[in-house]
């Protein structure tokens, strides 16, 4: 490709056309686009520049008479600086993909099924003008993902690192222009014969990506080539991993950084925001020591597969002995993050309300526990013993450590066998009542105690 000069380029800032005094590109692999760039304009125009035009920017060059794109971004500074009888307004801008950095949010993707590709799409979904070219494996996700606190940049960037890939935004593209991955599609580039410079970083921490994943060539050209795009260069396959493009003497060269792919393999990491933090949900569905939750933060309508969560019981043990105490559809749970990995997620109660409880509350005594389900059903470890309770203190069984036990209840308390029941004592057995006392057998013997008379009926009475 011929040379580009200062006459061959300008620039569109809105519907304003400038001509270019310098400019300078670069491009690196995750990171938006960076252009910086000084125009001439005239003295009547600045303030429309200024405070009017809609900040997006683009950089052409003429080439006989085709105009090419180098570059499209929104501006990020402008700067008029008076020099004579002249005005220069320097410019800095980012690609499109700078939109994708601007909102920070908090929302959480369940759907086990949903493929690398599906949520891409769906992270790129607010953004009308982008367009993703995919070299990554579409395979089902099988977790949750969770974006907490990070932009829509920052999380697609940490998912893509899962699959050591990098997100190369096309500068010379309009819109978000994305490719995810590194492209099979090999740039025609003769540059055998170009001087170039070897690089090899041999950190400690980069010694894991092995040596070829140490070496970098590093080449000077007048070709315009996009960024993670293959080339073959000494009979290499190698890959476009930074740009920068200048003027020196007048020329606008570009300077590409080749590695081989497994220099640009990214290596995966977390959201470090993320341990320590809880989301609340409801209950959707329970399955033996697990659960499935709609959360706050969801960020899908409808499940393929939902995730489940496993739920920090009471007590629990692999063969499924112990307390088996899980919440139903319909209850309030958190979900707790302890690290940033969002797979070692779990599910814990959720208790809402006031926080100064009544003195009646079983939360006014935390030194006493108990488990309450919202029926009125509880087991409460009272002070010296235990309590079972039904329907909100209308039945109670209390157990004492002095081998005293007490039932209590609003209704009839009923004692059936199919042989015999026995009562006993060692001291004085007490039976009181209200008004009446009645004693039958099924053969109709009948004795009843009231507060004046005692009658006894039956075929035969033996009195001893």
């Amino acid at each position: 490709m011929d040379a580009i000069t200062y006459g061959s380029l300008f620039l569109i800032l809105g519907s304003t056309r400038l001509s270019v005094l310098t400019c300078c590109i670069s491009e690196n692999p995750g990171k938006h686009g960076f252009l910086s760039a000084d125009a001439e304009t005239q003295e009547e125009l600045k303030d429309y520049l200024l405070y009017e035009e809609d900040g997006h920017i683009g950089l052409f060059v003429m080439l006989g008479e085709t105009i090419k794109p180098l570059f499209y971004g929104t501006v990020t500074c402008m700067e008029v600086k008076a020099q004579g009888g002249r005005c220069v307004l320097h410019l800095e801008a980012l690609t499109e993909s700078y939109q994708m950095d601007l909102t920070v949010r908090n929302r959480s993707f369940q759907d086990v099924a949903m493929t690398s590709h599906q949520l891409i799409q769906k992270i790129l979904e607010p953004y009308s003008q982008s367009q993703i070219l995919f070299s990554i494996e579409d395979k089902a996700l099988g977790q949750i993902m969770v974006q907490y606190q990070e932009t829509d940049w920052e999380f697609l960037n940490r998912v893509l690192s899962a699959y050591g890939a990098s997100a190369y935004i096309a500068g010379n593209e309009p819109g978000i222009y994305l490719r995810v991955g590194l492209m099979d599609t090999e740039e025609d580039a003769d540059w055998d014969l170009l001087p170039y410079v070897l690089h090899r970083n041999a950190a400690p921490r980069e010694t894991k990506k092995g040596l070829k994943g140490q070496i970098c060539y590093q080449i000077e050209t007048y070709d315009i080539l996009p960024l993670g795009k293959k080339v073959l260069f000494k009979g290499k396959e190698l890959y476009i991993g930074k740009i920068e493009r200048f003027f020196r003497q007048g020329l606008f060269v570009s300077r590409y950084y080749l590695y081989f792919a497994e220099g640009l393999r990214k290596l995966k990491y977390y959201n470090p925001f993320l341990g320590g933090v809880s989301i609340n949900g409801v209950v959707t569905a329970v399955s033996r020591n697990r659960l499935q939750a709609q959360l706050e933060t969801d960020a899908l309508a409808n499940y393929r597969k939902k995730y489940f969560f496993p739920f920090s019981t009471v007590a629990a043990s692999p063969d499924g002995s112990g307390w088996y105490c899980m919440p139903r559809p319909g209850d309030q749970v958190r979900i707790f993050f302890p690290t940033a990995d969002e797979k070692e997620s779990y599910a814990i109660a959720n208790i809402q309300g006031d926080s100064s409880p009544a003195s009646d509350s079983p939360m006014s005594r935390p030194d006493l526990k108990d488990i309450t389900m919202p029926d009125g059903k509880a087991v409460r470890f009272i002070e010296g013993g235990i309590q079972l309770a039904v329907g909100g203190n209308k039945g109670t069984v209390t157990l004492t450590n002095d081998g005293n036990a007490e039932i209590v209840t609003d209704d009839d308390i009923e004692i059936s066998a199919a042989e015999a029941v026995c009562f006993s004592t060692d001291g004085m057995m007490s039976v009181t009542a209200g008004s009446r006392i009645q004693f039958i057998n099924d053969a109709g013997g009948n004795i009843t105690v009231t507060d004046e008379t005692v009658k006894i009926d039956a075929a035969m009475i033996i009195n001893n």
